[in-house]
């Protein structure tokens, strides 16, 4: 499984302005952006399901969901955009379809993981500062009140 962990330089003001919002608050602005924002990666992904031209895409594509996974013991928040093991249903002869078990194949003739990660991620980072911002912007006037 490929990870991506991405740092953003030049933005110590708004690190500054998270640090002042305290940890509970900060984390909290960080992992519902990081969330929030996730949704143009998985509706990236489905449009470059269907624009590489592979066929009969309609479970594929349903099963592209994101997903939240808390770990208490660290505080490790880990957010995943992939192929959802509960969507599954049955071809036009009546045989079971499981998405999670043939989308590898997919994508290794047609790629459309990655190609819709790539297209949309300056775009996620983009948004993801914009929503920090307003979550900063709301905090502090809920504060100066």
């Amino acid at each position: 499984m490929d990870s991506i962990t991405t740092k953003i330089d030049g933005l110590e003001d708004l690190e500054r302005r998270l640090i002042g919002m305290g940890q509970v608050a900060a984390a909290k602005a960080i992992v519902g952006g990081a969330f929030n924002v996730n949704r143009l990666t998985v509706n990236a992904i489905q449009a470059q399901l269907e624009s590489n031209g592979s066929i009969d895409t309609g479970l594929l594509k349903d099963s592209i969901k994101r997903k939240k996974i808390v770990y208490d013991k660290s505080g490790t928040v880990v957010i995943i955009t992939g192929v959802s093991k509960s969507v599954k249903g049955v071809d036009s002869r009546g045989k079971p379809r499981v998405p999670w078990r043939y989308a590898h194949v997919v994508e290794s003739k047609k790629p459309f993981m990655k190609q819709g990660f790539d297209s949309v991620k300056q775009q996620v980072i983009d948004e993801f500062i914009i929503y920090l911002l307003k979550k900063i912007k709301r905090f502090e006037k809920g504060v100066k009140k």
